[in-house]
């Protein structure tokens, strides 16, 4: 055994490399010791594997500790040690490795991503945890979406386990594997990299993901949003889906379902249904209508003042609202109708008695008013903690109850308004290196160099037409894909 430890301490060295190209160099011929090790002595690993264990330190000995744990773990979980023993490793890994040095063995660490987002070796909460934990240990950016996360978002949505994922899942996707002109790295270890330079199919730490499980990804995420009842969110994940680049601008399930659950939820989260969004084509838009008939009936129905017709709408359509596993959200839709009409008051009135509130609004549940005034002040009084309504109910000296509305920065104090500044500007701060990669990427796709020479090439009488062209106009929905995701 002592042969082995040897090995596996002597990386990192006690004098730490002082260039990247050494630390490079000391990496691989680490690397390589350790391969043969797995290779020719894989049995004495796992027999000595928990000993093992015991002398590394895996934010430090990143490397050689994913190596015994991997030995010890997989394909099944080995006899030598117990259970609850490789499993407190497991997770003591997971929150612990080095980022940096774990980018040389990407095949391992996928392997126990895998085992972990399986759900199989630990319960669904310690997995999801630990799971998102590893994901931003190895990208602190989250802007690289990866197999990785499809684990996670299946088994959070999946287990009910979806807080702890919020930390992956609410970070914006930019890249995404198999993106063209992503660049080869010199030296792994860089930690000036952008995530597209080492996140890659080549270095084993993401598979290429098709365009189904890109959208899949997007659809779980919007339905997690939902079951938090954030409907803003929530749309912009559906909306990915609604208008994801495709060719002959043609549609799938996953995109029929995303845009059905998109009109509904942009009656919660904005009242009405907007018009269908633009990137999609005159094809897929058809197709939408089509489809989605049923649900943009529904919406024409809320922006009405007709709560009895929609509620018949939504009753007589039961079967397809089951069918599409949707009810949960017709449901939710019912309920804020008359949350909707009671914030429509404000257009005509600063401030309105409750008993009023109830005679002009109507519940979708019901199909008719609500039977007593105290019911009216409980729905107002539960928009006002819930931050849908800026308003304040009050009581005059008869007994009778008003509602009056407030602007919006009205209750945003001046210690509140300045942390939101700080926060937006900590946000663009954190945007930068991610807007550089990409204009790096876009600098040197060939698409968008035949734009610049063909604008180059535009006579003095043309710019006002080049000013308002865009780079996507030159590039079909193939060509797009090609660039975007891999389809392979």
């Amino acid at each position: 055994m002592d042969q082995y430890a040897a090995v596996l301490l002597s990386f990192p060295p006690e004098d730490t490399p002082p260039d990247l190209e050494s630390y490079d160099k000391a990496v691989k011929n680490h690397l390589n010791q350790v391969t043969r090790i797995l290779k020719d002595k894989s049995a004495d690993l796992i027999t000595y594997g928990p000993q093992l264990l015991e002398l590394l330190n895996p934010a430090v000995h990143s490397l050689s500790y994913l190596a015994v744990l991997h030995t010890l773990i997989l394909p099944g979980l080995a006899t030598s040690a117990s259970r609850e023993y490789l499993l407190e490793k497991v997770v003591l890994f997971m929150i612990s490795f080095d980022g940096l040095q774990i980018r040389y063995a990407g095949p391992h660490l996928q392997d126990v991503f895998a085992a972990v987002g399986g759900g199989q070796l630990l319960p669904p909460s310690v997995a999801v945890e630990i799971l998102a934990t590893a994901i931003l240990k190895l990208d602190p950016t989250g802007s690289m979406l990866t197999a990785s996360h499809i684990l996670l978002a299946r088994l959070a949505y999946g287990t009910d386990n979806i807080g702890p994922a919020l930390q992956v899942v609410d970070r914006s996707i930019v890249f995404y594997p198999g993106m063209a002109n992503r660049g080869e790295p010199q030296y792994l270890c860089d930690p000036t990299l952008p995530p597209t330079s080492y996140i890659a199919r080549e270095t084993g730490l993401t598979a290429i993901l098709k365009p189904q499980l890109v959208m899949e990804y997007d659809l779980l995420c919007g339905m997690m949003y939902c079951s938090r009842r954030d409907w803003a969110k929530a749309s912009d994940a559906f909306l990915r889906i609604v208008t994801f680049p495709a060719r002959e601008n043609g549609v799938n399930k996953l995109m029929v379902d995303a845009y059905k659950r998109w009109v509904l939820v942009s009656l919660l989260w904005k009242g009405k249904h907007v018009d269908n969004p633009s990137p999609s084509g005159h094809t897929a838009n058809r197709y939408y209508e089509i489809l989605g008939k049923p649900y943009t009936a529904i919406a024409a129905l809320f922006a009405t003042d007709n709560a009895q017709a929609l509620k018949h709408e939504v009753d007589s359509n039961a079967q397809i609202w089951h069918e599409d596993n949707n009810m949960g959200l017709m449901q939710e839709v019912l309920a804020a109708y008359q949350k909707w009409q009671v914030l429509g008051l404000q257009q005509v009135y600063s401030k309105i008695s409750i008993p009023e509130v109830r005679r002009e609004t109507k519940s979708a549940e019901t199909g008719g008013n609500l039977p007593k005034d105290e019911d009216v002040e409980t729905l107002i009084q539960n928009m006002i903690i819930s931050g849908m309504l800026h308003g304040v109910v009050e009581k005059s000296d008869d007994g009778t109850s008003f509602l009056t509305f407030l602007s919006p920065t009205t209750s945003l104090s001046e210690q509140d308004f300045a942390k939101e500044l700080a926060r937006t500007a900590q946000r663009l701060q954190n945007l930068r290196p991610l807007l550089r990669a990409a204009d790096e990427r876009l600098g040197t796709h060939k698409d968008y160099i035949k734009h610049v020479i063909k604008e180059s090439k535009r006579d003095k009488t043309q710019q006002d037409y080049a000013v308002g062209h865009h780079f996507e106009d030159e590039v079909d929905d193939e060509d797009l894909m090609g660039g975007i995701v891999s389809t392979g």
